[in-house]
């Protein structure tokens, strides 16, 4: 597989496909990270000793007028202190389930001023997340003459 040119695509730095998947209506795209020393958000120290790994289903841009999804293999890590803790990723807020260029590209759909019931159906997230999203945008008010 040729995953240097996936990875352009996909504009994923410092990404490894696993593993692509497609079915009628969307693409499951296996990725992982290397493992790299960490810092422990308790005691500072750095770590690479990995405590164990879970799978997360992220939602992406559609591509391909199919949904596409990321299965990244995410690494926790033990510190010596005893705390365990997740690896970072730029590409993903924390506690997120939508990439982030997922965000923006709602948030781009909402300025252009289509409505939130068909942004939702647009970019395969529900209507409950596309108002919390744009709860979060702040935007200045214009000033009265």
């Amino acid at each position: 597989m040729h995953s240097h040119c996936i990875n352009k695509l996909l504009n994923l730095e410092d990404v490894i496909i696993k593993n692509i998947i497609h079915a009628d209506d969307y693409s499951k795209i296996f990725i992982e990270t290397k493992p790299y020393t960490q810092t422990c958000p308790r005691c500072g120290n750095h770590t690479k000793r990995i405590h164990n790994y879970r799978y997360q289903v992220i939602k992406d841009l559609p591509f391909q007028l199919k949904h596409t999804y990321l299965v990244l293999k995410k690494r926790r890590y033990a510190c010596k202190c005893g705390k365990k803790f997740s690896e970072k990723y730029y590409f993903l807020p924390t506690y997120q389930r939508r990439i982030l260029r997922l965000s923006y590209k709602i948030i781009d759909l909402l300025r252009n001023l289509v409505n939130i019931k068909s942004v939702a159906e647009t970019t395969n997230v529900s209507v409950n997340t596309v108002t919390r999203l744009l709860d979060t945008v702040s935007y200045s008010t214009p000033s009265l003459p």
